[in-house]
């Protein structure tokens, strides 16, 4: 009944607008903005929602939405029953030229999308706002692993996932109406309205939205002037214009904001009432210190990474032959490693990695020269890998799965009689890696990965040291990272690998063959990851 009401005042107040001759002098200022327009939402359209559970969930998810929209009083629900389920709403959210084909023949404004999926650790539900205009992402919210997944529960969580969805939307109501200086106002009591509240007409004059993902990271917006509330109904209110840019600025459809403004405690000093200096704040460089500049806030990373770590390890290298066994040991040797990630979407991503280390040993034959030995470690792997995303977030829990190739070579130097040969192990690189955040800020990871190489090969120079090789290569690593700004994380690792042969036959070593080789190494290492 409210809101009929509301939509009766809201007509009668429109109809009194209409078309009076103004003199030429009284004529009004137009301020347009194309952005703002395009963000402008009062028809939604609620597209079929999907899950992995033939539509348990989906139902009463969709036909409560469906009542959410058409109760909320600042929208007008538009059907779109013609349209088919999107098989996922995360490909959506990459394509939105898929958005606009299936909301091409709806006289809608936005769309609202949903998923729910039920997974080992709970109920997850995704609702996203899209465009009409653009296809692109307005506002999103997500319930994770849930707990509980009766149907009551699952609409309750439904509803506080459409009111946090809508406070995201950058504007809080919209002037319905303007005759003289007295507005009409989509606001009223259950919006939070008082009377002889001043609020704010803004025009939104510039959009910002993630580079990578396409949603809204922010808006900036021009104040037109202020409105004096002085009658609020439930869904409603009227005002007065008591400000304003120019005269007859404030129209139609402009948008209400700063309904709820920021409130900050009171200081005395300008080190924001933390004791601090002002030379101290992230801002300082604005207008003080030697050669002030402009503060830029930092974008999110969206493209890809590049590290650089350095290590100390240790390191083994064992060769079993038909004249005795002969050992060498490095308990430590540094190591330095570089790497380069470019992603190319939230799951494909590209990696490339280089490692190099260098260790001395002591020669284990008796009577070979020289008496100790230098030894050259140079690794080198090219990848692809895919995300699963086990949260719908990139920065979340993930695992990963990368196919690639690796080459590892071992340079030893020539001793006479020979002891050790120069390795080289390549192949076909396979690898299992998982990564969590442990923090709700998501400021402190761990994470684990596997690597396997199928199909190895093995060159020796400059002998053989069997026949037919049998070769394995395993890495395994177990990392932790920290963040330290939006682009900057601190990481420390543990790293083993394991390259082993096995000969059958006689090779090309002067006078003796080789029954088994291996190779041992253990690295403990640290550095920074710059994202970009």
């Amino acid at each position: 009944m409210g809101k009929l009401l509301s939509a009766f005042l809201a007509t009668v107040a429109a109809i009194a607008v209409v078309p009076t001759e103004v003199p030429a002098q009284e004529q009004a200022s137009t301020y347009f903005s194309q952005i703002d327009a395009d963000l402008t939402v009062r028809k939604v359209a609620v597209f079929p929602v999907s899950d992995n559970l033939d539509g348990i969930y989906a139902r009463p998810i969709e036909s409560h939405l469906l009542a959410l929209v058409k109760a909320y009083h600042q929208w007008d629900l538009v059907d779109s029953s013609a349209v088919t389920a999107p098989s996922s709403v995360a490909d959506l959210e990459d394509d939105p030229a898929e958005v606009r084909r299936l909301g091409a023949g709806i006289e809608a404004d936005a769309f609202l999308v949903a998923q729910a999926s039920k997974g080992p650790n709970g109920l997850n539900i995704k609702l996203n706002l899209f465009m009409k205009t653009d296809g692109k992402l307005l506002a999103q919210e997500t319930l994770r692993d849930h707990a509980r997944f009766e149907i009551p529960e699952l609409k309750s969580q439904t509803q506080a996932l459409f009111a946090r969805l809508v406070r995201k939307i950058p504007y809080n109501g919209l002037v319905l109406s303007r005759q003289g200086n007295r507005v009409t106002i989509n606001l009223g009591k259950s919006d939070g309205l008082s009377e002889n509240q001043v609020i704010s007409a803004v025009q939104i004059i510039k959009a910002t939205r993630h580079p990578k993902f396409n949603f809204l990271v922010s808006t900036e917006k021009e104040v037109l002037g202020k409105v004096k509330v002085l009658k609020v109904e439930d869904t409603l209110s009227f005002g007065m214009v008591v400000t304003e840019l120019d005269k007859g600025v404030i129209r139609r459809f402009h948008k209400i904001a700063g309904l709820d403004q920021v409130s900050y405690d009171e200081t005395e000093d300008l080190g924001g009432g933390n004791g601090g200096s002002i030379m101290d704040r992230d801002d300082s460089q604005i207008s003080f210190g030697k050669g002030p500049g402009e503060w830029i806030p930092t974008k999110p990373p969206a493209f890809g990474a590049v590290g650089l770590k350095a290590g100390v390890g240790s390191y083994n290298n064992a060769i079993s032959l038909s004249t005795g066994d002969l050992k060498a040991k490095a308990s430590f040797y540094p190591s330095l490693g570089v790497f380069g990630e470019l992603w190319l979407n939230p799951n494909w991503i590209v990696r490339a990695e280089l490692e190099q280390g260098v260790a001395s040993t002591d020669n284990p034959r008796a009577g070979s020269a020289p008496s100790e030995l230098n030894h050259q470690l140079t690794k080198y792997a090219l990848m692809m890998g895919y995300n699963f995303l086990l949260q719908d977030d990139f920065f979340g829990p993930k695992l990963q799965v990368r196919g690639g190739f690796l080459r590892h070579q071992i340079f030893i130097d020539s001793s006479t009689p020979l002891a050790f040969t120069t390795t080289t192990y390549s192949g076909l690189l396979l690898g299992l890696y998982g990564s969590l955040p442990v923090t709700e800020e998501k400021d402190w990871y761990i994470g684990a990965g596997l690597n396997m190489v199928m199909f190895p090969s093995l060159q020796e120079k400059p002998y053989s040291s069997g026949g037919s090789d049998k070769n394995t290569v395993n890495d395994f690593t177990l990392w932790g990272e920290k963040k330290i700004r939006e682009n900057l994380m601190a990481t420390a690792s543990l790293d083993f690998s394991l390259y082993s042969t096995s000969f059958t036959g006689s090779g090309s070593r002067p006078a003796e063959t080789a029954v088994s080789m291996s190779q041992r190494h253990t690295r403990l290492s640290g550095g920074l990851i710059y994202m970009f």
